[in-house]
């Protein structure tokens, strides 16, 4: 049964709500599909507890959502990111209180003596399969920034959901405005897709500072090659275009160059199994 009272109350406080409300918004939203704002406020409680879930509620949310601006604002605002950070610092001082140390002596068991025995007989090792690492590269919550509604917008293009049609609904609706497609974006979008397919090799100037090619070379164009762009190729598992991503920023960014290579080989890493 729907605790009325506490769903009301996250309803009006969204920046209230925690792990154990989820259920709550979870049973409305199936009760009521179209209902926007338990959407919303279960879509924070999901990025607040850095659900794995949430990349995929983002779709889904964007999907039942007619104007998708909103949607952009709302989760990059404070009110939507605060929690998060006030969580992380809760649960380390938290933890930081609970760690307990127990001196105690240590005794040797006698039947752990016969461990060795009891391996030695296990002599078919074709019985064990050899375990994958596991990587959470393309698990992580997606952050957006307010100056990148590019890298937004690109990662819902990426994905299958389309708004919901509800035109077939039993209950009339009101029919919402088109969406207006900024041909701009959408032409900067094209240039970039070009360039790195491409690929054109770069060559450092002799004073150590890496020039992008003439394709690349416009202010506007280079703040579009975000980590988050490349973070959202990775999502889609675009492989090779979150690689070449990479090799940009690592040009763009040569301070952050070692962090960036991480990234290629575990991309790389994740590539090799599967």
């Amino acid at each position: 049964m729907v605790n009325t009272d506490r769903l009301h109350h996250v309803l009006s406080n969204p920046s209230e709500v925690h792990a154990d409300d989820l259920p709550i918004l979870e049973t409305v939203i199936k009760e009521y599909p179209y209902f926007q704002a338990p959407r919303s406020v279960y879509l924070k409680g999901l990025h607040n507890a850095q659900s794995p879930s949430y990349n995929k509620e983002l779709q889904v949310t964007a999907a039942h959502t007619a104007d998708r601006a909103v949607l952009f604002d709302f989760i990059t605002s404070d009110v939507f990111l605060q929690n998060r950070i006030s969580e992380q610092i809760k649960a380390q001082q938290e933890q930081l209180e609970n760690i307990e140390v127990v001196a105690e002596e240590i005794q040797i068991r006698t039947n752990d003596l016969n461990a060795d025995t009891d391996f030695q007989k296990v002599t078919d090792v074709d019985l064990f399969e050899k375990k994958q690492p596991e990587t959470t590269v393309d698990k992580k919550v997606l952050e957006f920034k307010k100056d990148e509604k590019y890298s937004f917008n690109q990662w819902l293009q990426l994905t299958s959901l389309k708004p919901i049609d509800r035109s077939n609904d039993l209950e009339p609706t009101t029919t919402s405005p088109p969406i207006e497609i900024d041909e701009e974006k959408l032409e900067k979008m094209r240039r970039i897709d070009e360039f790195l397919k491409a690929k054109p090799r770069i060559t450092p100037r002799k004073s150590g500072i890496a020039e992008l090619p003439q394709a690349y070379s416009t202010d506007g164009e280079k703040q579009l090659m975000t980590e988050t762009l490349a973070k959202v190729y990775l999502a889609q598992k675009n492989y090779e275009k979150a690689i070449k991503s990479y090799e940009i920023l690592i040009l763009q960014h040569p301070e952050k160059s070692g962090f960036f290579a991480d990234r290629i080989r575990e991309i790389k890493n994740l590539q090799s199994n599967t």
